[in-house]
């Protein structure tokens, strides 16, 4: 009996313990229409909130949907798709920087799942 007891405790604790971490929510504005999908610039652009953003240095070229504040969205509605609207999201899939494009500093492709439209 002593064991059984151990285990459930062990099972509790591990069970309390794990949790999933929660992606923040992005805010973003979709800019224009790309050939790699829709470009869309996120508000209050952070890394460390959003780990499909990078970190560029000052001096580093840039284009203008570049992966420091922006993102390419290739599977919205088409009620959401529209160029000046904004919308969040939590759940996405990140395709990295489109294949074409040898620099570093592209913007990512994401496959965005739960987009609502933010009034």
């Amino acid at each position: 009996m002593k064991y059984l007891y151990s285990l459930l405790v062990v099972g509790a604790v591990a069970a309390g313990g794990c949790k999933k971490d929660k992606q923040p929510a992005a805010t973003v504005t979709i800019a224009v229409q790309s050939n790699f999908g829709l470009a869309a610039l996120v508000e209050n652009p952070n890394p460390a909130d959003h780990r499909f953003l990078c970190n560029l240095g000052s001096s580093d070229p840039k284009p203008i949907y570049n992966c420091t504040n922006a993102v390419y969205l290739k599977n919205l509605p088409q009620n959401l798709a529209v160029v000046g609207k904004k919308i969040r999201f939590t759940k996405f899939k990140d395709n990295g920087q489109p294949l074409l494009f040898s620099s570093i500093n592209h913007a990512h492709e994401l496959e965005v799942y739960d987009a609502v439209e933010v009034p």
